[in-house]
């Protein structure tokens, strides 16, 4: 079963496709339960940080709207966040991949439930918005070696 963790972002921050979202500032840990990566700051954001584990999906672009975060596979996104209770299945519009680098780092995203239909793949440190092609579109998610590109 698919770990993960999720959180309310208040503020939007626009990122170019390659560069890493703005932190979860220690308030919004302390009032949601969300972990700062290891070596991010309230002040100085999660460029350099340490990779968490997670691949990361906010509803909304540029980081806002409810969001989770996976450490493993996921075959079914109506479910996620505290007891399962978030729908993200055809909702994420943002992602970011903070993986472990190396071994099963990258992650192939699915269009349907289940691992069927289209799929593309976010590769380990990708993040910003999902391409417009996949806006709003995907729906279960596996931890993979390589993208292939």
């Amino acid at each position: 079963m698919a770990t993960f963790r999720t959180l309310l972002l208040a503020d939007a921050l626009a990122v170019p496709l390659l560069a890493v979202p703005a932190t979860v500032t220690a308030a919004d840990a302390a009032t949601t339960g969300a972990s700062l990566p290891a070596g991010a700051s309230a002040t100085t954001g999660e460029s350099g940080a340490a990779a968490d584990g997670n691949y990361w999906v906010w509803e909304d672009t540029n980081r806002g709207g409810h969001s989770c975060g996976w450490s493993g596979d996921d075959c079914d996104w109506r479910t996620c966040g505290a007891g399962g209770n978030f729908n993200m299945n055809d909702r994420a519009s943002s992602r970011w991949n903070n993986g472990y680098a190396g071994s099963f780092g990258d992650v192939r995203v699915y269009e349907n439930i289940g691992y069927g239909g289209a799929s593309t793949c976010a590769p380990n440190g990708g993040a910003g918005n999902v391409p417009w092609e996949w806006n709003d579109r995907i729906s279960s998610h596996k931890w993979v070696n390589n993208c292939g590109y």
